[in-house]
């Protein structure tokens, strides 16, 4: 897909694209108005902003994948304030640091931005990445992986499986100084990233963060419909996506659908996902089976909240609060495992003696 979205998405697109997003959060705004809020909890910020992005997906079908993508780059602020950016194309990775001013020295998060793997780019995710830089205080290396059709399924593992073995080989970063993150399908990769490393008897990192993550590409869960009031993930976006990523492959093998995987080894893991969201029946059960086997599992459902609600964090007091948490969260595991290492280290020592 084309390095220059602006110059390559077509003005027409772009117009249709933007008047369909810009009348649904007009209308949704007078009929709250007229009706009252979709849910008592939502701002009327919010409902306009859910009600934009429903539309948004629904031009998927209609512009279909390549003219999608190139319109939702051109459309999206390029922006990562707070935070200094640096290209990265070495060695077969793609990417940005984005490092806060004020970074701990050391621990790294590695985020893989969602899209249902067919669309997506610093572009579209990096205010959200850079907020969540800025609130773990880590450096942070958001991978460009490759994207479906052209590429489908493997590469995205592909991709991600080199950035890992990038970091710890070439970048210096320990493995239990790094924790791996993204939202929706960059949460699915982040879940088949670890199983990779697992079944591959490689050094796993501190813990995977996964935001609303897309566990099951054969699209489960009665959320689908039950919350299809609410949410902007559409069932049918999702099978679109599903098809062109796995190009024929079976959606439940393991390394297309987390939900379907034998878990047991796996790193601790924080999983976010919102009430209202059309996948967290997927996402809970998906936890509920890591547990089982074993897996250290932080589950966090955020009431009212819908798919990767973080990337409200201008306005929104729970996107702020969810980034918090994971911050927090990669900070205390990446401290909790260097102290693991250090002790097992002195004991090796000692035992040597």
């Amino acid at each position: 897909m084309s390095s220059s979205p602006r110059a390559s998405a077509r003005v027409v697109d772009i117009v249709w694209f933007m008047g369909a997003v810009l009348g649904a959060g007009a209308r949704r705004f007078v009929a709250r108005l007229v009706r009252g809020p979709r849910r008592a909890a939502w701002s009327a910020k919010l409902e306009a902003f859910i009600a934009m992005q429903r539309a948004s997906y629904s031009m998927l079908p209609k512009l279909g994948i390549d003219r999608f993508h190139r319109v939702s780059q051109a459309v999206s602020p390029s922006s990562t304030s707070g935070v200094a950016c640096a290209p990265v194309a070495a060695d077969g990775v793609r990417g940005h640091w984005l490092t806060p001013a004020d970074h701990a020295k050391g621990p790294v998060v590695l985020y893989f931005h969602g899209g249902g793997y067919i669309f997506g780019s610093l572009r579209t995710h990096g205010p959200m990445i850079g907020a969540l830089a800025r609130a773990a205080g880590l450096r942070t290396f958001a991978l460009d992986y490759r994207l479906a059709p052209e590429h489908p399924k493997p590469a995205a593992l592909e991709d991600a499986l080199a950035a890992y073995h990038w970091l710890i080989e070439q970048q210096g970063v320990a493995p239990e100084q790094l924790v791996l993150a993204g939202d929706s399908a960059g949460g699915n990769l982040v879940l088949v990233t670890l199983l990779a490393l697992r079944d591959a008897g490689a050094p796993l990192p501190a813990a995977g963060v996964a935001i609303s993550p897309w566990v099951d590409l054969e699209n489960s869960g009665a959320s689908f419909q039950t919350n299809a009031p609410y949410d902007f993930v559409t069932q049918e976006a999702c099978n679109i996506a599903a098809a062109a990523y796995l190009a024929g492959a079976d959606p439940r093998a393991a390394d297309a659908s987390p939900l379907r995987a034998e878990l047991s080894g796996l790193p601790p893991l924080l999983v976010h996902a919102g009430a209202a969201e059309t996948l967290v029946d997927q996402i809970q059960e998906f936890c509920a089976r890591a547990r089982a086997a074993g897996v250290d599992v932080t589950l966090s459902v955020y009431d009212d909240m819908v798919h990767v609600w973080h990337m409200l964090f201008s306005f929104l007091p729970a996107a702020n609060e969810a980034l918090a948490e994971i911050g927090a969260y990669a900070r205390a595991r990446t401290r909790h495992e260097r102290g693991v290492r250090a002790r097992a280290d002195a004991a090796d020592r000692s035992g040597a003696r």
